[in-house]
């Protein structure tokens, strides 16, 4: 090995090239191929890329007297291109070595003792027979050394000739034949009967297609009998098929009856002979697709699909696949090919499918052909697995996502089932934005169909959206499907919602989802109804978990210090016993026990039940018994606990909803709700200290009676009257009443305004506020009058 590299790097330098010129690098040598030919096979690869050769490598200064045959070799190696023949890649020439490249083959003599697959072996005689039909018939020459040493096969297990250190034209001045023909290893043994009997010049006057003819039959033997070593063995059929069988003899005939290349595939090629395979013509018609009519072409990809599974794994990689893959991509095979290309696939490895297959389907995205791009969505699951997630971000889905927007309904469809396949490889940007803007598109599609499959779909991606996309998107998405009027879209809906339910916190479960939820129950629809029942009872599971972890109250108690009022706790105490006297007074007398218990819990939350139970104050009749026996008590003289409230900070916070939200809605609810606001620490009007007795309270108590009375629904006094009874009320009072009743409030006010403008600011944006929502709600009142507020449904 070391001495042949010496002779290549010599050779180089003769050249006048440094040996890193030559673009390939020398491997190891094929020892089976040894004494077989006047070439060394050699193993290779190219430095660019490291990709696989051959090498066949000469040594001219050993084998000077075989010089003419390996430089004819090399020669014809050059000129000669056929696609049954090796194919010539590079080559040197001086005086030291000759050496020429080819693509990786291996010797068909080291194949043949491993009993090579049927298929394989019909396949090689026909291209074998093809290339020398090639030879004597269209370039009339002769090859003179067609045996196994001069076969060769490739990765896919086709069969490749060469050999051509023999091959010339009978018209050539002096035909290398004639010359050196007995200068080929084994010569003697595969000698024709007429050159056995008159020498090699003998050929010279005969059919060009008579020493090859018979070559191809002592082929033929060896094919399916191993050597031979007499021309008797020649005549024993052995295990040669017997639809083969006649052919074959025809080709070991004397010269005058002897048949050829051509008459030889005839005969194999006739219905029922022994060509007529489906291996054989699965390769014929790929090799010629370009020239087939289209509804061949869908016949011939439907019985593929079943056929395939038969053939020899290699050859399907390495030739069928290339074949389908240039008719899928150039127009040929069209979208049919892509299932048979797919199901070769998974016979690669991961390089490999790559290599091969990736780069044709990505591409194939960009084809404007619908055919093509149903073929590939529907396929998807096939090979998404081998493409890269750039691959997908930013080759595929630029391509895939136009069928969003395309005008047939059954690729929108198809688009949104594939996306699914899609997302896990997608960057957060297109899955946060992109995507989620062409499902909320997809969302109203006219096709109900379409609709079910993107609640669906979105329902999958969930787990894939950012935390705030998803309190942003999903609630909204699904609440809008369940009110869809297909009914598998409302199912759909609930069946996502359910499947994400993890997603949605107490305050949106309470307040968004089940109320909608509730309102299927008894959908018209036996199945919605079924499925809501369902969902339904999951929320509800959900909050009570949620409920029964909840805290008591949000009412802290911090402890007091003894002998200290607590204002606050004065003031909400205050305002407990108001509300009471409020709803008993709303409610009446047949609910006056409900609202007395409940307002009763409100007000036990706010102070410790103390005392006894005192007539409410602002009844319409007030007796003097009742006044007598309650004196009413200044605020700082009544001992209570000091509370503390602990109130969270409401905020508002204006959604984006993506496409799902309803902006009328979110218009007429922004800001209507106000945060809670504590009570104040102090009373407006402080209660002035009554000390008259009875009889001086009892003119203006009947007077007070009597303008409560015509205050009721029904008066007909104007409120001219109403201030002049009110006057009355007053004037009938003692002068140091009149004086404490008519002169505290403002002088009360002015002494909380200067010692607490907190309270009054508080009390001035509140009304700003409430202001501003009745101006808003009488905007949208007048937009739903105009029907400019009108929802879609």
């Amino acid at each position: 090995m070391a001495f042949l590299s010496g002779f290549v790097k010599s050779g180089l330098s003769f050249l006048g090239k440094d040996s890193s010129a030559f673009p390939y690098t020398l491997g190891d040598k094929v020892e089976s191929f040894e004494g077989l030919s006047v070439w060394a096979l050699h193993q290779g690869t190219k430095k660019e890329d490291g990709s696989q050769v051959s090498i066949f490598v000469f040594d001219c200064t050993k084998n000077k007297d075989r010089i003419p045959l390996a430089k004819n070799g090399f020669k014809r190696m050059r000129t000669m291109r056929h696609p049954d023949m090796l194919r010539y890649l590079d080559g040197i020439e001086n005086e030291q070595v000759i050496m020429f490249v080819t693509d990786p083959v291996e010797p068909l003599s080291s194949q043949i003792d491993q009993k090579p697959d049927t298929h394989l072996i019909l396949w090689g005689l026909y291209k074998v027979a093809n290339a020398i039909k090639f030879i004597n018939s269209d370039c009339s020459m002769v090859h003179g050394s067609v045996r196994t040493s001069s076969l060769f096969i490739n990765k896919a297990g086709e069969w490749k000739l060469g050999g051509f250190e023999l091959l010339c034209s009978m018209k050539d001045e002096s035909p290398m034949s004639l010359t050196f023909g007995g200068l080929l290893p084994d010569a003697k043994r595969y000698a024709t009967p007429e050159i056995r009997k008159s020498g090699w010049t003998s050929i010279k006057d005969l059919p060009t297609s008579t020493v090859d003819s018979y070559h191809l039959g002592c082929l033929i033997y060896e094919v399916y009998n191993s050597s031979f070593t007499t021309l008797e063995q020649l005549t024993r059929d052995g295990n040669i098929p017997a639809t083969m069988v006649d052919a074959y003899r025809a080709l070991l005939k004397p010269v005058a009856t002897r048949s050829d290349a051509t008459l030889f595939l005839e005969a194999g090629l006739h219905h029922g002979g022994f060509l007529s395979h489906d291996f054989v013509k699965t390769n014929l018609f790929l090799e010629n697709i370009s020239i087939k009519d289209q509804s061949e072409k869908e016949g011939f990809f439907r019985q593929l699909d079943s056929q395939i599974d038969t053939f020899p794994s290699n050859f399907s990689k390495y030739k069928i696949l290339p074949e389908l893959l240039k008719a899928f991509e150039f127009g040929s095979g069209g979208a049919k090919a892509l299932s048979a290309i797919l199901k070769i696939g998974d016979l690669l490895q991961g390089k490999e499918y790559q290599d091969i297959i990736v780069g044709p389907i990505t591409r194939m995205f960009t084809s404007p052909d619908r055919a093509i791009r149903v073929s590939l969505l529907d396929n998807m699951p096939a090979f998404v697995d081998h493409l890269t997630n750039k691959t997908v971000s930013t080759l595929i889905f630029p391509h895939v996502a136009t069928g969003f927007t395309d005008t047939v309904p059954f690729i929108r469809e198809q688009t949104v089932k594939a996306v699914l396949l899609l997302v896990p490889k997608l960057t957060d940007k297109i899955i946060n934005y992109e995507l989620l803007k062409y499902m909320a598109k997809l969302q109203m599609d006219t096709e109900p169909g379409i609709r079910t499959n993107t609640t669906i779909c979105l329902g999958k991606i969930a787990k894939y959206l950012e935390p705030s996309t998803r309190k942003k998107v999903l609630a909204p998405a699904f609440t809008r499907s369940l009110r869809d009027g297909f009914h598998h879209a409302r199912v759909a809906a609930l069946m996502a919602l359910t499947a994400t339910a993890e997603y949605y916190d107490a305050q949106d479960c309470s307040a968004r989802i089940v109320p909608c939820v509730s309102l299927l129950l008894v959908d018209k629809e036996k199945p919605v109804r079924v499925q809501a029942f369902k969902t339904i009872q999951g929320f509800i599971t959900r909050l009570h978990d949620f409920a029964n972890a909840m805290p008591d109250t949000a009412i802290v108690v911090s402890p007091s210090i003894p002998g200290e009022a607590n204002p606050t706790t004065t003031t909400t105490t205050a305002a407990a016993t108001a509300m009471t006297m409020t709803m008993t007074g709303v409610l009446g007398g047949a609910t006056k026990g409900l609202a007395g218990w409940a307002v009763s819990s409100i007000g036990a939350r706010f102070s410790s039940p103390s005392g006894e139970i005192e007539a409410p104050a602002a009844s319409p009749s007030i007796s003097n018994s009742a006044i007598q026996r309650a004196p009413l008590q200044s605020p700082a003289s009544m001992p209570t606990p000091k509370l503390q409230f602990n109130i969270e900070e409401v905020e508002e916070v204006k959604e984006d909803l993506g496409g799902w939200g309803d902006p009328e809605i979110a218009e007429e609810f922004d800001g209507g709700w106000e945060p809670m606001e504590t009570a104040d620490t102090e009373p407006l009007f402080p209660i002035p200290s009554m000390s008259r007795t009875n009889s001086e309270l009892e003119p203006a108590a009947a007077s007070f009676h009597r303008a409560g009375n015509s205050m009721q629904l029904g008066s007909k006094k104007s409120s001219l009257a109403i201030e002049a009874e009110t006057e009355d009320f007053f004037s009938s009072l003692p002068s140091s009443v009149q004086k404490n009743t008519m002169a505290s409030p403002q002088s009360s006010v002015q002494k909380d305004t200067i010692a607490s403008p907190q309270s009054l600011d508080r009390k001035n944006e509140l009304e700003r506020r409430r202001e501003e929502r009745r101006q808003r709600m009488a905007e949208l009142r007048d937009k739903k009058k105009s029907g400019i507020g009108a929802k879609k449904i």
